[in-house]
């Protein structure tokens, strides 16, 4: 596929307007979300069920690993990295 100059500018535009569109539609997904949120703490609810959802907001927890005091500890870790390669497309 062979594209000239203009119809790659007109390209790189149509994604621009389109990634406007998603910034758009995230930040409204977000204020819908926060206005569930304060339901459910206003009604002091961990679920709650609608005739099309389960709604649930609850305290979840993460372990993760502090990578700076193991190497402090253990010494170098690059024989436990995994290097994974892949293409970026970025459009400034």
């Amino acid at each position: 596929m062979c594209i000239s100059k203009a119809d790659l500018e007109n390209k790189v535009q149509e994604i621009r307007r389109y990634k406007a569109m998603a910034e758009e539609a995230a930040n409204i997904q977000h204020s819908l979300e926060n206005e569930v949120i304060a339901y459910m703490v206003e009604n002091n609810l961990t679920e709650e069920y609608t005739d099309s959802a389960k709604i649930s907001y609850k305290s979840q927890t993460r372990a993760t690993l502090d990578k700076k005091r193991l190497e402090e500890d253990l010494g170098s870790l690059e024989e436990y990295t995994k290097v994974t390669e892949y293409n970026v497309l970025r459009i400034k």
